[in-house]
Formats: C-alpha cells, structure tokens, sequence
C-alpha cells in the first residue's frame, strides 16, 4: 500500500491538476453587438445554447487593439508588447497534447499539430491554401485529413478548412488543447461595414461549423467562444498633424493604438483647447494617463492622450484634410476602452455553473482562466484567474 501511495503522490506531481481538455475557438471580429443586439437579427443557435449552459461575457480589449496582439494576449496574459511563455507551451511542458489551426503569430515548430495562421485572412480572406498547409507540422497532415475527408484541399484557405481540420484532430490525434481562429468575420468587416448584413451570415456560417466541432468533443472538454476587438465604421479619418498646423501649432504629434498623443506640454495645451473648442474636429475624450501607461507602457513618455470621435480613426499623415471622409469600410484598432467596443467571450463545460451574466472583463484574465482549465500555470500573467468564481 506504502508503494501504491507513493507511485500515486509522484504521478500527481508529474500530471496536471486538471483532467479537462480545452478548445479554444477565437471567432475574430465577433463584436459583441453581434451577440447583444437584437436588432442585428444574428443567427446564432449554438452560440447561444453555449452561453445559457455557462456565462458569457463582454470583453475589453487590450492594446494595440488588433488580431495578432489580441491572440498573443489570449495565450499569455500579458500586454501584447511583454514576451512570456504562452499556453500551448505551458501545456506542453506539463505532458499536454497541444494542436494549433489558422492561431496567430503561429509557426511549425509550436506545437506537434499545426497549420500556421496569416494575418492576411483577417483583412483579405484570400490566404492560399498551399501557403499554409506548406509550413503545418506534421508535413503530411493536409494529406492525412483530405485522405479521410475528402475535398478538404482547395485554393484558399477559409473559415471551413480550419473547421475541417478541427474536427479531424479531435477525432484522430484528441488534442488536450485546440486553439482555433477563425478569420471569415472580421475580414468580411473590413470589406463591408462594421457588423454588416455580410458578417451576420459569415457568423450563421461560423456557428454551423463551432457545431460540429462541439458534436465531436469528450464530455470532459472545456469550451471557450472568445474574440479580441470590436469594430466600427470608418467614416472619417483625422490627421492631427494637419489640425495642429491648420492651428499655428508646431511640434510633435503622435497616432498610436488608435489614439492621438504628444510628449510637448505646449502641444498637449493646444490639442486640450481644439478638443473642448466645440467643433467638430475628430477629437473624442481625454485617457487618463494612468489608463494609457497600464495599456501600452510604450506611451509612457505621453503628456496626454486623446481617443478620437466615433467611426473615425486617427492617421499619421501630414497632408490632406484634417478631417476628412474615411473608407467607410470596417476597421478595429480602436482604443480598448471606448464606448460599443467590446468583444465577447463564452465558457461552456461540465464544471461551470450554468447561466450566468457577469457583465465584462479584461482580455488579460482569459489566459490564466484557460491554464487553470487545464491544471498548469502562467506566472507571468497580469491578471488572476477568473476559474474560481464560474466553477460549481
């Protein structure tokens, strides 16, 4: 008995703390009107029998506000600008299956399954297939899922490659953790409109496909429908630099994460006075600088910060109109923290307590929340693990 207690303490040591697997499937771009307004008329069944059998959430973004930066985040729990170790690698180093689809930022060697994401799919949904089945690891796993489904090889690569390639790993390989992107949604957005009639029935097309994964998964799997930006319209652009100089003003100016900063206090001064002029100029409310600093410790040099009005982004350019018309496309890389731009998670499985509305959170307290799913660690997380409070 000594012996067989023994052996079980040093296998506890050694396996997670977790017997739960965990998928991941970051739908981009699924702001989260899509979810809350019912005007939008979303059809979205699976989504929302998902969110009553656990909680959904809005979710503030982090900075800058973009695809990439956001699924660092997600697998890390830190601002995009820190390098930390990520989830699939925590995962691996505790004895972990891990898989990989379309997850950007990826590359071969992440993980033992992977096909490689491109950030060209979230603007122009027009990524070759072969680009990225050329760099998956194994090489031959394109092949290995078209043999077993066929027609799973084709020219570009969509929202259903990564889907199929989903539910064939689930089925063969039984991953411990599945990230998944999904990118047919923003990338429709940035085509269109921010939540266009378009990405609504993307979204209809996407939830058929998050269906079939879900029918293909143990009872013991965590789910988690997560998304990292919201959108709005372009309808106009402001150059600051132009506004300034219209303004007899001289010296720097700067445009980043969405928002319009300076290091001058006499800038700062002239950009506080065109602000509260009452005119319309592009110019939106004050961050704190306190709230800039926590988000992109890059800006910490700024005296001050201005968001910049609504369905208007901010542009580094010199020439031109200071205010002028936009795209009046889609566009996200918003300041995190501006009205309506939020996006959406929901956490879905056997131990989370059913129906809950927990109002927002912050992007950065996903991944220690993933991790604990899981039974390892990500000490380097900013912020602690929502786990405890949405379990039984």
């Amino acid at each position: 008995m000594l012996r067989i207690g023994l052996a079980l303490f040093l296998l506890g040591a050694v396996l997670p703390l977790s017997a739960h697997k965990l998928v991941v499937i970051d739908i981009d771009g699924l702001d989260a009107r899509f979810f809350t307004d019912p005007s939008l008329h979303v059809k979205i069944p699976v989504l929302r029998k998902l969110a009553r059998e656990g909680v959904v959430m809005t979710v503030r973004d982090v900075a800058p506000s973009d695809s990439s930066s956001d699924a660092t985040s997600m697998v890390t729990g830190t601002v995009p600008t820190n390098q930390s170790e990520t989830l699939w690698q925590a995962a691996e180093e505790a004895g972990l299956k891990t898989a990989l689809i379309a997850w950007p930022a990826t590359k071969a060697s992440d993980a033992p399954f992977v096909f490689p994401g491109y950030l060209e799919a979230v603007s122009k949904r027009s990524v070759f297939f072969e680009d990225v089945i050329s760099h998956s690891t194994p090489k031959d796993l394109a092949e290995r899922i078209d043999h077993d489904a066929s027609g799973f090889m084709r020219a570009v690569w969509d929202d259903e490659s990564s889907e199929q390639a989903a539910v064939w790993l689930l089925n063969n390989e039984k991953p411990d953790l599945l990230l998944l992107f999904l990118s047919d949604a923003t990338a429709e957005q940035h085509q269109t409109l921010a939540l266009s009639i378009y990405a609504r029935d993307v979204l209809a097309s996407d939830d058929d496909l998050i269906g079939q994964i879900l029918a293909k998964l143990p009872p013991d799997t965590d789910v988690a429908i997560v998304s990292g930006h919201g959108f709005e319209t372009e309808n106009y652009v402001i150059r600051p630099k132009v506004l300034l100089k219209q303004a007899g003003v001289t010296g720097p100016v700067k445009v980043a994460d969405g928002l319009i900063g300076t290091t001058d206090r006499n800038v700062a001064a002239q950009l506080r006075k065109l602000a509260f002029s009452g005119r319309k100029n592009g110019l939106g409310r004050e961050i704190p600088l306190a709230e800039v600093r926590a988000a992109d410790p890059r800006l910490s040099e700024w005296v001050i910060a201005f968001d910049t009005a609504p369905n208007t982004t901010a542009s580094d350019e010199d020439h031109g109109p200071a205010l002028g018309p936009g795209s009046h496309l889609g566009a996200d890389g918003f300041w995190p923290g501006r009205a309506n731009y939020r996006s959406l998670v929901i956490l879905s499985g056997p131990e989370i307590k059913a129906k809950q509305q927990r109002g927002e959170t912050d992007l950065l307290h996903l991944a220690p929340t993933f991790a604990d799913i899981l039974g390892v660690k990500l000490p380097h997380a900013a912020e602690p693990s929502l786990w405890p409070d949405l379990t039984h």
